[in-house]
């Protein structure tokens, strides 16, 4: 398939998505913490796992899997659940929501894309299925600063070691936008499907075309002091350090 096969695939499936927008099934769980707006949880789980050499989002930490953490934790600002996955039969026995993508390797941006089109709220947190110690206090907090911009994002300094927040991307003069432990609001979509269709799916670079709010360490440590929402578990050294935190 050539690269205009390819742009013009695209345009098919975010053509179909808008078409289809507002019909998502309903995940009934209860929401214990105060919010402003009614909010969709996505939880991506589309990685490879290629550090980790098996599924990560089943490794068992403690008495739950690495995700049932993730679920247990988002469910508690969550009024709705989606699961984004290309591999279904694996998270049947979660009782979830599930969708797969919908632009095939669009990377994080297409499961965010994909979570945001099946979602049944305008406000929508995405996070990552190997995040295990999400604080319910700060995930609640990018709902309700969500307001009129287009996402609220949290940033982390890269030689910030002792949260163990590692981006390759990045050197340690930059910051690191957390863009798996964000609010979204549906206003992103099209924003998203122009970069989709330009190909350009780096996540971060949204903030180049939309209106985010960035959260400084000094305003989200009040929420998650010890920055632990942003530990993701990618390495087995990864899986050690999280037990050591539970």
């Amino acid at each position: 398939m050539g690269p205009q096969q390819v742009g013009e695939s695209i345009v098919n499936v975010i053509q179909r998505a808008a078409s289809g927008r507002g019909e998502q099934r309903r995940d009934e769980g209860t929401s214990p913490l105060r919010k402003s707006v009614p909010v969709t949880g996505v939880i991506l789980a589309g990685g490879k796992s290629r550090r980790m050499g098996r599924n990560k989002a089943l490794l068992p930490l403690g008495e739950a899997s690495l995700i049932e953490h993730v679920i247990r934790r988002i469910r508690l600002v969550a009024d709705e659940l989606l699961l984004i996955t290309n591999n279904p039969a694996e998270y049947a026995h979660l009782g979830l929501p599930m969708h797969s993508d919908m632009i095939p390797d669009a990377g994080a941006l297409g499961g965010i894309y994909t979570g945001l089109t099946h979602a049944s709220h305008d406000a929508v947190l995405c996070v990552a299925c190997d995040s295990p110690f999400l604080q319910p206090k700060l995930l609640t907090h990018l709902v309700s600063v969500l307001g009129e911009y287009d996402a609220v994002m949290p940033y982390t300094y890269s030689r910030n070691t002792d949260i163990r927040v590692t981006n390759p991307s990045y050197n340690t003069d930059q910051i690191t936008l957390q863009t798996l432990c964000a609010a979204y609001s549906k206003r992103c979509l099209p924003i998203i499907e122009l970069m989709l269709q330009e190909s350009e799916l780096r996540v971060h670079a949204l903030q180049e075309r939309a209106n985010i709010l960035i959260l400084a360490p000094e305003i989200w440590k009040a929420y998650d002091s010890e920055g632990h929402s942003f530990f993701n578990v990618n390495t087995p050294e990864d899986f050690e350090k999280a037990q050591t935190i539970l």
